[in-house]
């Protein structure tokens, strides 16, 4: 039944990152830079040699203050459905402690997120009996909102003789927000026409409303050790366990909430956070050029799935990165392009998704950069059926900077 209702919402969704996610809480959002999507989503290495942003164990190389911010507009089409949405990512606040030392840092994103409409295109049915007349239903979903992060960070340079560098860098994450649902179920009376056509009749409306308060903890630790042309970079990200105070009110709407109502009922769930881990290599041709190959792994929480979307789990992904970045006019400009394969699934769901990043960078105006990335790129979904999405995203980052310690 689960996977029958996948295949009818799959044109109705709207969620933040994918048009096609309906596992775990929502779609995990990345809080990338675009000059860090433009190496083929890679989360290691970026291509803004400005302001050194891109990667955690690297802030430490500028000595300026640095406000980062991104935003994205994304174009999407599922089985030849059309959808448009745009989105506000993160914003970051960067600051030398030592100049090419030390650097600390305070983030602002999105967790996971959701912000969807789906309705059932078809209705369903129930067989009637002595004592029950048969029945049709159909049911509307509304989803919004979803956990976010606040994150601090510290970089460092921990070792550095005869063109031989290890730095690192940690991440400590606090995990807060709410996941709000809103459930509206339709039941109808069977009619049937002259023609014997099923007319149903006589709407009755129950409503749901739930909402998922999340908070927990986390950290992600990144080693960076260069030799020369050559560096490797290794992270990995966890988090303790989050807590998840799930209220349940019965016919109720979303609206009603702020007068304050008490849930018909209240549990706590706990889960711990996805494992993430990424290796990278890095080769610099001389000051202007360089080539990156990168792996990420993710594996999902192990939860109850009663607060997952549709009571389905998330998923694995694995994903290949290769990228290429150039700087032009003594660092004032940057171009770079990039290609990925992610590969994910879990007990029900498979998809491949493979696409092209191209990257623009623009550093000529003094303490300020711009980055530019536009994404190209088709997800292949199999739920009984195959299902096509095909994208085009646009990524827009802005950094500003200034030397406020000598």
């Amino acid at each position: 039944m689960i996977r029958l209702l996948i295949i009818l919402l799959v044109s109705f969704i709207f969620p933040y990152d994918s048009y096609i996610s309906f596992y775990g809480s929502g779609e995990k959002i990345s809080k990338l830079n675009p000059s860090n999507i433009s190496l083929g989503w890679s989360k290691l290495f970026d291509s803004n040699t400005h302001h050194r942003i891109g990667s955690l164990s690297n802030l430490y190389e500028s000595d300026m203050v640095r406000l980062s911010m991104a935003s994205d507009f994304n174009f999407n089409s599922v089985n030849e459905n059309l959808y448009f949405s745009q989105k506000f990512n993160y914003f970051s606040f960067l600051f030398p402690i030592k100049k090419n030392k030390h650097s600390l840092g305070l983030s602002l994103s999105p967790f996971y997120r959701i912000n969807s409409n789906i309705v059932e295109r078809e209705f369903s049915f129930v067989e009637g009996n002595e004592d029950n007349p048969p029945y049709a239903y159909k049911t509307e979903y509304d989803f919004s909102g979803g956990p976010s992060i606040v994150s601090a960070m510290l970089s460092s340079l921990a070792f550095n003789k005869n063109y031989f560098k290890i730095s690192w860098g940690l991440q400590l994450n606090y995990i807060f927000g709410s996941l709000y649902s809103y459930i509206k179920h339709s039941t109808y009376n069977i009619n049937y026409d002259q023609d014997g056509n099923i007319n149903p009749s006589n709407e009755d409306i129950e409503d749901y409303t739930t909402i998922s308060n999340y908070n927990g903890y986390g950290f992600e630790m990144q080693v960076s050790i260069k030799a020369k042309k050559n560096e490797f970079v290794g992270s990995f990200n966890m988090v303790d366990n989050i807590n998840i105070n799930y209220s349940f009110y019965d016919d109720i709407i979303p609206e009603a909430l702020e007068l304050g109502i008490s849930p018909d009922e209240e549990t706590t769930y706990k889960f711990s956070s996805p494992f993430e881990f990424n290796v990278g290599y890095a080769y610099q041709f001389n000051q202007n050029n360089r080539f990156i190959l990168e792996y990420y792994n993710y594996k999902p929480y192990d939860s109850n799935s009663d607060f997952n979307l549709f009571n389905n789990s998330d998923v694995n992904k694995n994903r290949f990165s290769i990228g290429y970045y150039k700087t032009l006019f003594s660092n004032k400009v940057s171009i770079s392009s990039g290609l990925y394969i992610i590969d994910t699934y879990n007990d029900f769901l498979t998809s491949n998704k493979k696409g092209m990043t191209v990257g623009l960078g623009i550093y000529s105006i003094d303490n300020l950069s711009m980055d530019f990335c536009l994404e190209f790129g088709q997800n292949n979904v199999e739920i009984n059926e195959s299902l096509s999405e095909k994208y085009i995203n646009l990524y827009i980052g802005l950094t500003t900077s200034d030397i406020w310690f000598k």
